[in-house]
């Protein structure tokens, strides 16, 4: 097992800008989560942010149901995989 997902799931400097979940950082990014009330339904946000950025970017949207929570959770760990495999294609390493 080569590869494995770093997360960081305690407390965050981001959280105080409005994430509620901050899966972890990678390539100089921050993969997070953020609720966001809806007219038809509150949304679950996966996002992308870095320093410059003053609002996180969303990345997917899904309800902010129990099956939304799972999908926003499988989501936000993908995107933090796939830019820990760039921040390691860029440094050089396997």
């Amino acid at each position: 097992m080569a590869d494995v997902i770093e997360a960081d799931f305690g407390s965050h400097p981001l959280l105080a800008n409005g994430l509620c979940h901050v899966f972890g950082e990678a390539a100089g990014l921050v993969v997070g989560l953020r609720t966001i009330r809806a007219p038809h339904g509150d949304e679950l946000q996966v996002t992308v942010s870095a320093p410059a950025l003053s609002v996180p970017r969303a990345v997917a949207v899904v309800l902010a149901d129990p099956d939304g929570q799972a999908e926003a959770d499988r989501i936000g760990k993908g995107v933090l995989e796939a830019l820990q495999f760039a921040q390691k294609l860029a440094e050089g390493v396997d």
